[in-house]
C-alpha cells in the first residue's frame, strides 16, 4: 500500500509564485504513469511475496513437497496474487484480462503433476459468464444497480457457497485460499474493466484519513460487539496472543485472504451502486450490512442467528469506514481487525 497523508501543509510548487498542497502532490505523484504506480505495486507485491515464502517454506517441509512441487505452488500463488492486487494499481481496457486468472492453474497443474481439464473450465467459466453476461446487455448506466449487476452477483454468491471451486488447488491438501484469490481477481478486472463500477474504491493506498476511519469503526465495533457477544454465549474470553509477529501474520492473511474478497463485493460493488441507486446511503449501508450478516447462518449451529446479529453490526461500521473514505482499503482494515481480535482474544463457545 501507498502511504499518502492527507494534512494540507502548503509548499510552493514552481518559481511563478502559485502554491499547492503537499497531499495533491503526493496524490498526482501516485497516481502519475507509469512508474509510481509500477513502483508501488512491485513492491507491495515483492513485500507480500517476501513474507509468504516463510510460511510456504514450513508448509513445504511439514508436508513433504518436492521442490518441482513447491516452486510450482508458490509461483503460481505468486501469480494470483499478482493478478488479484494489479487492478488497484492500473488501469487496463482488455475486456478479457479476468481469463488471466486461470493461467495460475496451469502453472500449478504442470509442476504437481495435478492438472485436470475439467478444473480449468469450472475456473474458466466464472469471468466467462460475467464477460457474456456484461457483453450481452451492457448496462444503460455505470452508476446504478442493473438486473446484469444481479444475475453477476448470485453467480459469484452460488460459486462461494456452493463450493464451485473447491478441490482444484489439491496439492498437498485443498488450497482454499489460492481460489479466493482467483476470486478477487476475477471481480476486481471484472468491475474494474468489463462492467465499470465508478465508485469502487479498489484502490491499495493508506492516507491518515483512511487509518482514522478504520480505527474508529473498529472501536465503535468493538465497544458495541464485545459485550454483545459475551452477553449472548456466543463468545468466550480465550487469549492466545504470542506476540506482535503471530499478530501480525494472522492480520495480513486475513486481510488478503478474506476482508479484501467480502469487502470488494459487498462495499465496493453493492454499496457503492445501491447507494447511488436508491439515492440514500442509509438504506443502502443498511441492506448490504443485513445481507453481510445472512451469509453468516450458516455457520455452525445452523441456523446462527447469533452470528448474523453481530456480522450485520459489523458489517456496518465496514461500511461506515468505506463511505467516509471511498476506499475499500478502509473497511478491509476494519474487518481484518475484527477476525484477528476475534481468532486471538475470543473463541466461539
Amino acid at each position: 500500500m501507498v502511504l499518502i497523508r492527507d494534512k494540507p501543509w502548503r509548499f510552493k510548487s514552481n518559481g511563478k509564485g502559485r502554491v499547492e498542497s503537499i497531499e495533491n502532490w503526493v496524490v498526482n505523484l501516485a497516481s502519475a504513469p507509469p512508474r509510481t504506480p509500477a513502483f508501488a505495486f512491485a513492491a507491495l507485491l515483492g513485500a507480500l511475496l517476501l513474507i509468504f515464502l516463510l510460511v510456504a517454506r514450513t508448509y513445504s517441509v511439514k508436508h513433504s513437497l518436492g521442490p518441482e512441487a513447491a516452486a510450482a505452488i508458490y509461483l503460481s500463488f505468486g501469480l494470483l496474487l499478482g493478478l488479484a492486487l494489479a487492478p488497484a494499481f492500473f488501469s487496463v481496457r482488455f475486456r478479457m484480462m479476468g481469463l488471466l486468472c486461470c493461467a495460475p492453474y496451469v502453472v500449478y497443474g504442470i509442476g504437481t503433476r495435478d492438472f485436470h481439464v475439467l478444473a480449468l473450465l469450472r475456473l474458466a467459466a466464472v469471468p466467462l459468464f460475467l464477460i457474456a453476461l456484461y457483453a450481452w446487455r451492457a448496462p444503460k448506466d455505470l452508476n446504478r444497480f442493473c438486473w446484469q449487476d444481479c444475475l453477476a452477483a448470485i453467480l459469484l454468491i452460488s460459486v462461494v457457497l456452493s463450493g464451485f471451486l473447491r478441490d482444484i488447488w489439491r496439492i498437498p491438501v485443498n488450497l482454499d485460499f489460492m481460489s479466493r484469490l482467483f476470486l478477487i481477481g476475477v471481480a476486481a478486472w471484472t468491475w474494474t474493466t468489463v462492467r465499470p463500477v465508478p465508485e469502487l474504491g479498489y484502490k491499495l493506498r493508506l492516507s491518515a484519513k483512511i487509518l482514522r476511519e478504520a480505527a474508529l469503526n473498529f472501536l465503535y465495533f468493538a465497544v458495541i460487539a464485545i459485550p454483545l457477544s459475551l452477553w449472548l454465549h456466543f463468545t468466550r474470553w480465550n487469549p492466545r496472543f504470542s506476540g506482535l509477529l503471530a499478530f501480525g501474520g494472522n492480520y495480513i492473511q486475513i486481510f488478503i485472504f478474506i476482508a479484501l474478497l467480502e469487502e470488494l463485493f459487498f462495499r465496493g460493488f453493492l454499496q457503492s451502486l445501491l447507494a447511488a441507486s436508491w439515492r440514500n446511503w442509509r438504506w443502502a449501508q443498511l441492506a448490504v450490512s443485513c445481507l453481510f450478516g445472512l451469509f453468516h447462518i450458516l455457520h455452525a449451529p445452523f441456523p446462527n442467528w447469533r452470528y448474523v446479529v453481530l456480522a450485520s453490526i459489523a458489517g456496518w461500521f465496514y461500511g461506515s469506514a468505506f463511505r467516509k473514505t471511498g476506499s475499500i482499503t478502509a473497511s478491509a482494515l476494519v474487518h481484518a481487525a475484527v477476525d484477528t481480535t476475534w481468532r486471538i482474544w475470543l473463541s466461539a463457545r
